[in-house]
């Protein structure tokens, strides 16, 4: 076991249904942000989620450089130790 290779799941990225499109994106956006800081903040080397939402899979890999794993479930790892983990091919 390797415990170097540490491994977060972010659950569910939930929202008010009234809020404007521009909004939701940029708050959406920052959250992710925060999320990424703080995994990097706690050593993790991935973040791992999953969706079935078009609009958070456009997110996840057009702007916030996330790698689709599996295309079925939409599940994605955000790569938070890009010099250990080059290549991500092998997940999808």
């Amino acid at each position: 076991m390797d415990k170097k290779a540490k491994f977060g799941f972010m659950y569910g990225i939930f929202s008010n249904p009234k809020t404007s499109k521009i909004k939701l994106f940029k708050a959406m956006k920052m959250c992710l942000k925060e999320i990424e800081k703080q995994a990097t903040k706690n050593k993790l080397g991935m973040v791992y989620t999953i969706t079935g939402e078009p609009s958070l899979n456009k997110l996840y890999t057009k702007h916030m450089d996330m790698k689709l794993c599996e295309n079925n479930v939409k599940s994605y790892v955000m790569n938070l130790n890009k010099k250990k983990y080059k290549n991500l091919d092998w997940i999808s």
